[in-house]
């Protein structure tokens, strides 16, 4: 697979930046909020490397806390992770200001909007598909709160490997990227029965 794409940020360009690139299998997202998107923090299952079989899947690396401590409302994203993944984050910035809502889509859930927005604030969308191609965050923050997001997307190796379950669904006939209740219709359909 191929270097993955950096898309954005959005926000103001101040602040101190931060980049979570490659840490795709988010299993948590940990966001402190009130008027403004306060912080953001991200558990996620590190990547395996091939000398490290042995405990591959199983250990949770959190990220550092990005932006403050303080927000009047903390909330936790937790995703069903590896049936669950991000397929669009979105939100509100203020103009010349910080992130002020967020929004995070999976295939399965959409949670949010975290925060607050007004119709005078500007709206973002990051759509990453159904393929699982979500590739990690990346953006700003500062002492007050999260002044941009961004993410990376992931390029597709190939089609029999373009979204986490095509694994075990995919066959020498067909690649059907379904969740496990409809893939026995679709094989059904590829069959040649009703």
């Amino acid at each position: 697979m191929g270097e993955e794409i950096k898309i954005g940020p959005v926000g103001s360009g101040g602040g101190d930046p931060w980049d979570e690139k490659g840490n795709f299998n988010v299993v948590r997202i940990f966001i402190s909020h009130g008027e403004a998107i306060r912080s953001l923090q991200f558990q996620y299952i590190e990547k395996t490397s091939k000398d490290r079989k042995k405990n591959a899947g199983n250990h949770l690396l959190l990220s550092h806390r990005y932006g403050t401590n303080s927000g009047d409302k903390f909330d936790i994203i937790k995703l069903n992770h590896p049936v669950e993944y991000i397929t669009k984050v979105s939100g509100h910035k203020r103009i010349g200001g910080h992130l002020c809502s967020l929004t995070i889509v999976t295939n399965l859930n959409e949670y949010g909007p975290f925060g607050s927005y007004t119709k005078w604030d500007q709206e973002f969308v990051f759509r990453l598909g159904d393929d699982g191609q979500f590739g990690g965050f990346h953006g700003s923050s500062d002492g007050y709160s999260i002044k941009s997001i961004g993410i990376y997307l992931r390029p597709m190796a190939d089609l029999k490997n373009s979204c986490p379950m095509a694994s075990w669904i995919f066959s020498s006939m067909h690649c059907c990227c379904f969740p496990p209740e409809k893939q026995v219709a679709a094989e059904t359909k590829s069959k040649g029965h009703n």
